[in-house]
């Protein structure tokens, strides 16, 4: 709904008497009070949806199972967001597309939130488990593999930034934008989406208010679930195909082994996929998580080199179109079923 006609439309909310729900399909009509939300990713969508209840209409930009690093907004899609709202965006360098389309509406009403701004991202680099490489002069006894439980040793991790490069497939000065799978960063999102729907809606100020503390309590309840399913296992690394993990690594206590790099395509060279799979078996990992939107084809050549086993993980970027009636916590609880089962 174009903010020209919010007032308008709040007088007549007691008559209208909120949205009607669709009894054969759920779903949830339109009508002239709610505020038209665009998000960029999925997470940013079930956010909205959580937080603006029948208040907001929201709609994705990328289609079901797009690529957000790569994806561009059509001219009608341009067209529909100008009249829009509100823009949801994490605010950093997963949508390459919201800075050209921020300029390209500046004189148009929508508002444009960067819902991650205030959260400290991690160095793609510092995120990802990937030992020594000797074309830079790292011998193997470098790392130091000692016998312990899980082959490591607490200056490990240090050594092995050093030994990154841009021909592992994991580019340097990048940082990991996939913020909301860390469920505290997930509240603060949450939280800048409640401030700005407040604002364009204080009429309805309360009723944000009161969904934003039910969601920091259910994100509460995933914390411990994660932190269980993580503490229950044996294993300290998650072999995954692409680099979206390090929030999740980085709270709960293990490694990712990405395949790829920040995005799936981001192939690695041939001796970094080697690398990979000797990491793999020098922990004797059982299970690969693959994700449901995205197959590249050299995380099938590790699979089949190592005789692994699959789970499925969400990255929450984007899904099917068959996961869009989900929310961020149904397919976050897939993800705990997914660590359970991969670092057992």
């Amino acid at each position: 709904m174009n903010k020209k006609l919010w007032s308008v439309a709040a007088a007549g909310t007691l008559l209208l008497g909120g949205c009607a729900s669709n009894e054969e399909g759920g779903a949830t009509e339109e009508t002239s009070d709610q505020l038209t939300v665009y998000a960029s990713t999925f997470a940013l969508k079930s956010f909205a949806e959580e937080i603006g209840g029948d208040r907001v209409r929201v709609e994705m930009v990328i289609p079901p199972g797009a690529d957000p690093h790569t994806y561009e907004p059509t001219s009608k899609q341009m067209t529909d967001i100008a009249e829009a709202d509100l823009f949801l965006t994490v605010g950093h360098d997963l949508e390459p597309y919201v800075e050209s389309m921020e300029k390209s509406l500046a004189n148009e009403n929508v508002m444009f939130v960067k819902t991650a701004e205030d959260i400290s991202l991690l160095s793609a680099e510092d995120t990802v488990h990937v030992h020594g490489n000797d074309e830079h002069g790292h011998e193997e006894d470098e790392h130091g593999h000692e016998e312990d439980e899980h082959g490591h040793e607490e200056d490990e991790h240090a050594e092995e930034e050093a030994g990154h490069s841009e021909d592992d497939g994991h580019n340097h000065g990048q940082y990991d934008p996939h913020v909301w799978l860390d469920p505290m960063n997930a509240v603060s999102m949450a939280e800048a989406v409640e401030a700005a729907f407040s604002e364009q809606a204080p009429d309805y100020k309360d009723e944000f208010a009161d969904r934003l503390s039910a969601f920091k309590e259910e994100a509460d309840t995933l914390d411990a679930e994660l932190k269980a399913a993580v503490d229950a296992g044996s294993k300290s690394e998650l072999l995954v195909t692409h680099a979206a993990y390090g929030y999740l690594a980085e709270r709960y206590g293990f490694d990712q082994l990405p395949i790829t790099g920040l995005t799936p395509a981001e192939e690695p060279s041939q001796q970094a996929l080697k690398r990979v799979i000797e990491e793999a078996q020098l922990h004797d990992l059982k299970y690969i998580a693959f994700e449901d939107t995205v197959t590249p084809k050299v995380a099938q050549v590790v699979q089949n080199e190592i005789g692994a086993e699959t789970v499925t993980i969400y990255n929450l970027e984007s899904v099917t179109k068959e996961q869009m009636e989900k929310s961020y916590f149904d397919l976050m609880r897939e993800n705990v079923k997914a660590l359970e089962t991969a670092l057992k």
